[in-house]
């Protein structure tokens, strides 16, 4: 039951906060900057999380399930991103939803590394040496 929690506690927080920059990054008739902002930071925290389970695998999984599967699982979103490319093509903008596409692919992979190696190097700068 814990687990069941925790994945509702974080996936709220993540659909709010997602919901929130939505709001303050996506102008109606313009691109949709809220998803692709909440998919960059997504894949920022990821690359953080990853580095830190990996450094501390004793972490109770709970708090794997509470900020990725939850908050992160809500945050980021395929199905919103699919659904804007797929209008951006639909509606003729065929090379602002190539374009478009590109932008969050490389946004998402690119923080992640980034994420990835800033929890690195933070973790190698308190224990002494890297991960």
């Amino acid at each position: 039951m814990l687990q069941v929690i925790a994945i509702c506690a974080g996936a709220s927080i993540g659909a709010l906060a997602r919901w929130h920059l939505g709001l303050w990054l996506s102008a109606p008739g313009q691109l949709p900057w809220g998803t692709l902002w909440a998919n960059a930071i997504g894949g920022y925290l990821i690359g953080l999380a990853i580095a830190c389970l990996e450094a501390f695998p004793q972490l109770d999984p709970v708090w794997r399930l509470f900020f990725i599967t939850g908050f992160l699982g809500a945050l980021t979103t395929f199905s919103s991103y699919s659904a804007e490319v797929f209008h951006l093509l639909h509606t003729g903008r065929w090379m602002v939803g190539l374009l478009w596409t590109a932008a969050h692919l490389l946004a998402s992979i690119t923080l992640t590394a980034a994420g990835w190696y800033c929890a690195q190097a933070w973790l190698a700068k308190f224990s002494g040496s890297a991960v």
